[in-house]
């Protein structure tokens, strides 16, 4: 895989929602001292993303950089997330409780990745927390938008996540996500639709036949 294709992965994933944040696991003794209101914002948020069942939505991601995609998430929690992305076709994400599968359709090749090793997988888990000693996360609320933001200064995974929310149905609106070389990635969700039954099919891991494609 070239390193320019490994970047733009790298950068989707992180994207992917959900991506979502630097090996979370626990809750923290600081957040025991914040403020209860920020607290509060911070673990409506976490119920919210837990609460989900499955959610189908279309997506337009936009780069600062000037790059620009779109495509359908489909997530089945907890552990079955797949993104296509449709503009450009030539990616296609696909989660299991184990692996991170990336269909390359250009290059007609899938390659596994350990969840775990992505950003991914704390979206993954049964009980979703944004709280975590390897970063800070802060909480605001003005004009019917939550947003929950969470930064981590070093390490493989610095930078900023920023989660917005709809303080009345607490449905997730969209992402923004700024690396160290503050390039600012935004993902916007649309016509989400909650608790729809989805096909297995869609989180099949794709093969190629080689031999036919030669």
């Amino acid at each position: 895989m070239s390193l320019s294709l490994m970047m733009s992965i790298k950068r989707r994933i992180f994207i992917a929602i959900w991506v979502l944040v630097w090996g979370i696991s626990g809750l923290p003794a600081f957040a025991q001292s914040r403020d209860v209101s920020e607290t509060q914002l911070i673990q409506r948020a976490e119920q919210a993303i837990t609460g989900i069942k499955t959610l189908q939505a279309d997506f337009l991601q936009i780069s600062s950089d000037g790059s620009v995609g779109e495509g359908i998430l489909y997530f089945r929690r907890p552990t079955q997330l797949r993104l296509e992305y449709k503009n450009p076709e030539t990616l296609t994400l696909i989660t299991s409780s184990v692996w991170l599968y990336v269909d390359d359709k250009i290059a007609k090749s899938v390659q596994a990745i350990p969840i775990g090793q992505t950003p991914l997988s704390p979206l993954l888990q049964e009980i979703v927390s944004f709280r975590s000693e390897k970063f800070s996360t802060s909480a605001r609320a003005s004009d019917g938008v939550a947003v929950i933001s969470m930064t981590k200064e070093d390490g493989e995974a610095a930078g900023q996540l920023d989660l917005e929310f709809d303080t009345d149905s607490w449905q997730l609106r969209r992402w923004v996500i700024t690396d160290l070389l503050g390039i600012k990635t935004t993902v916007t969700l649309q016509n989400p639709v909650y608790d729809r039954a989805l096909e297995n099919r869609l989180f099949g891991v794709p093969g190629y036949d080689r031999a036919g494609d030669n």
